[in-house]
């Protein structure tokens, strides 16, 4: 509740009006003599709650009386109990029911004392607690006989009561004198969904899937930013830019291209921050503790934030059990993600993949994904970018039933159709903010008739200048951080991240095929080409070698806008790279095997101890598969990554050791060769070749290129050359060759890491 302060009545005796149930307990003095009480932002004695009307009704005073009328709002005005329909008197005591609201007028108080105290303890079964298990049926009130007991005068001896079921848990009032509300709504009878915020009497609880937490208030939302300036390389693209929402508002950012709409929103939204100035979010300093308050906000990027190869269904599920803790029944996150298709217009889509959707279609999905955790507070960047006329209308239509739900949604756009739509209108100009109010203000301001002709009259402006900032609270003012709706986060996602890339691998049979049929392609070429076995082995391990970075190199930068949000969201770096690795080593650990088994099938085996060699495929895999990765992590683009690619394969055949042979480098080519991953192979498949042979001149004029490389290492070692007549024996450089290996793959692994991290910047 936010009232708007004016001239004080009196000076010795001012009139108190109290929140009862509907909304956080709280009073407000009346100071001024025609109070308008309604949720728009411009109502004198504001109450965020979405049955309540944007101009509900009027408190106003006539010399030493007070009255009310209802101003046409959608649920009425009732007092005691009963529905006005014109002026009536109020007397102290009298209770206001605004839609689910109940206020109480009166007493009469002195100025500067306090409001309404703190609620009363909640005991579950003998024992105070925050926290209410729901594994048995449970009723709550202010009785002795109750399983939960809720210590206030507001609420009934049996208040409301909870039955689990095989469908979940099913919440019931028990005809209380002051309700229950979910969501803000009062209701009979209602079937749990996680993130179901539920009021009884003056407490409030968050049902997480399991239990119900206590919480201190639901009334969140409200951002006020003042001074915010942001610098680029070629002047300042945010000046001094302030900002003001309330809860419950749906407000557009607006201005021609470059006028910095999604600099604001980044600032406001945390994602990259301002260089200067302070944003509030409920009288908080969002920037000092902004890991913790991130939790109060979803955030949709321009691009897609689900993989377009699930389903809808599929999508949000994911989604889901990314952001909730860990052991929430699937059957709750199920119900959720029931609720939040339905929620969407999506119902009878809910199974197609997201690429078979319209685009506003796959933005509701984008948009889905945030609702799942039911934020306050929705940032969104160019919602309807891209939309045709009726999939823009439908997406707007959306935000603007988010915002009659309390939640704040602020938007950036450029399309003016859909404008009358929202509640307050930002907009921007050579990156100050010259205007925030209604758009029926705007067209007042600016002179225009129609919203769609404002782009023409600021640029025939002259440079604008920034509105006056709001005043905000001094640093002993400010609130320590609220409790976010959602404090648990889950640490290990490592085995969903998996379950994830496998299902959209399983979505496309094409791509099994295509990955399956590479190897099989390939190694029947080579076994139908040479016979010779150092020269099958270089085939191997340069197909391994592009197996693995051309499967990955595309990878993080397709997917870099989901990956962001996620990772605000909670989602661990090192859970996210292990996932890519693992998965992606693994389709090319398969890949590898499938060519060595298919030459070994057509040629009746291959040459060398198979075991060595495969150990060094294996490990050669996840090397490749590493460099991909950070390929990926560094491009900017999937073109440009596919482009670089080339630059690391064609190095690892000219320092392989094989061609040219090794004898034939010069001693700087030979360093630089030696710290390559082909080079490590090549030392591999050499000592595989000539463990347990007996040196000959035969055997060495055959094997020129392996044996040299073998025989530099031995006489390293003993000082002296291999012999004809020796049996070779000497495992050691196998382990040089692994040891490389494994050190490419954990420096791939670091190498994406440190990449990854500054993308999230980017």
């Amino acid at each position: 509740m936010t009232l708007k302060y004016g001239p004080a009545l009196a000076k010795d005796v001012e009139t108190q009006i109290s929140i009862l149930s509907g909304l956080p307990p709280r009073s407000e003095v009346l100071t001024s003599e025609s109070v308008v009480v309604g949720r728009a932002s411009d109502s004198d004695l504001i109450l965020n709650h979405p049955e309540v009307s944007r101009r509900h009704c009027r408190i106003q005073r006539q010399g030493e009386t007070w009255f009310i009328e209802d101003l046409g709002s959608r649920r009425g005005t009732a007092v005691n109990g009963k529905h006005i329909s014109g002026r009536t008197a109020l007397r102290r005591g009298d209770q206001i029911r605004v839609g689910s609201v109940t206020l109480a007028f009166g007493p009469e108080k002195t100025p500067g004392a306090g409001v309404v105290g703190p609620v009363g303890a909640v005991s579950y079964k003998g024992e105070r607690t925050e926290i209410i298990p729901l594994n048995a049926d449970l009723i709550f009130g202010r009785g002795d006989d109750v399983d939960v007991r809720l210590d206030d005068p507001l609420v009934s001896r049996r208040h409301a009561t909870i039955k689990t079921g095989p469908g979940g848990y099913r919440l019931q009032d028990l005809n209380s004198k002051t309700g229950s509300f979910v969501n803000g709504r009062r209701f009979d009878e209602h079937e749990l969904v996680i993130g179901d915020q539920v009021q009884l009497g003056p407490f409030f609880f968050l049902y997480d899937g399991r239990s119900l937490r206590r919480v201190r208030r639901f009334a969140v939302g409200r951002i006020v930013a003042a001074g915010l300036t942001k610098q680029a390389e070629n002047g300042p693209i945010l000046t001094r830019a302030s900002f003001l929402a309330e809860p419950g508002q749906l407000i557009g950012i607006l201005g021609p291209s470059g006028a910095g709409k999604t600099t604001l929103l980044n600032a406001l939204s945390g994602l990259r921050p301002a260089d200067s100035g302070k944003i509030l979010i409920d009288d908080t300093d969002f920037y000092k503790d902004l890991n913790r308050l991130r939790s109060l906000f979803g955030y949709v990027p321009q691009d897609d934030i689900v993989h377009t190869d699930l389903s809808a269904s599929e999508a949000l599920t994911f989604a889901a059990r990314l952001r909730l803790p860990a052991g929430t029944p699937r059957s709750e996150i199920a119900k959720l993600v029931g609720r939040t298709i339905s929620d969407l217009g999506l119902a009878d889509r809910a199974s197609l993949k997201i690429h078979r959707l319209s685009g506003g279609q796959r933005k509701r999905v984008s948009v889905g994904v945030e609702l799942l955790s039911r934020p306050p507070i929705l940032f969104l960047d160019e919602p309807t970018s891209g939309l045709d006329p009726l999939a823009e209308f439908k997406v707007m239509e959306l935000l603007r039933g988010l915002a009659d739900n309390g939640c704040t949604v602020v938007c950036t756009t450029h399309v003016m159709e859909n404008v009358y739509l929202m509640d307050q209108i930002v907009i921007l100009s050579k990156g100050y903010v010259a205007f925030q109010g209604s758009p029926e203000e705007a067209q007042s301001k600016f002179g225009v008739s129609r919203l769609a002709s404002l782009y023409g009259a600021l640029q025939t402006s002259e440079q604008p200048l920034p509105k006056p900032e709001p005043l905000l609270p001094s640093e002993s003012e400010t609130k320590k951080p609220p409790i976010p709706l959602t404090t648990a986060r889950r640490a290990f996602s490592l085995p969903i991240l998996l379950e994830r890339q496998f299902a959209i691998f399983r979505s496309d049979a094409k791509n099994l095929i295509m990955l399956l049929a590479q190897p099989i392609v390939i190694g029947t070429l080579v076994a139908w080409a040479t016979t010779d076995a150092p020269l099958t082995q270089f085939y191997v391990y340069v197909a391994t070698l592009w197996f693995g970075s051309s499967n990955s190199a595309q990878e993080i930068v397709r997917e870099l806008p989901i990956y962001r949000r996620e990772r605000l969201v909670g989602l661990s770096r090192s859970s996210y790279l292990a996932s890519k690795f693992l998965w992606l080593g693994g389709i090319t650990v398969i890949q590898s095997l499938l060519l060595y088994v298919t030459i070994a099938a057509l040629r009746m085996g291959i040459a060398g101890m198979a075991q060595w060699q495969l150990i060094g495929l294996v490990l050669l895999a996840f090397a490749a598969t590493g460099i991909g990765l950070t390929i990926s992590a560094f491009a900017r683009s999937a073109v440009q990554a596919v482009m670089l690619v080339p630059l690391f394969l064609i190095p690892q055949i000219v320092f392989s050791g094989f061609s040219p042979p090794a004898k034939d480098m010069s001693q700087p080519v030979l360093r630089i060769s030696q710290i390559m991953p082909s080079f490590a192979s090549e030392r591999i498949s050499d000592v595989s070749l000539l463990l347990d042979q007996k040196i000959t001149g035969g055997l060495i004029t055959k094997y020129r290129t392996p044996f040299w490389n073998t025989n530099e290492w031995y006489r390293a070692q003993t000082g002296q050359d291999l012999l004809n007549g020796t049996i070779y024996t000497d495992i050691r450089p196998l382990f040089v060759g692994y040891f490389s290996l494994v050190s490419w793959t954990l420096v791939a692994f670091g190498a994406s890491f440190w990449l990854l991290a500054r993308r999230e910047r980017d």
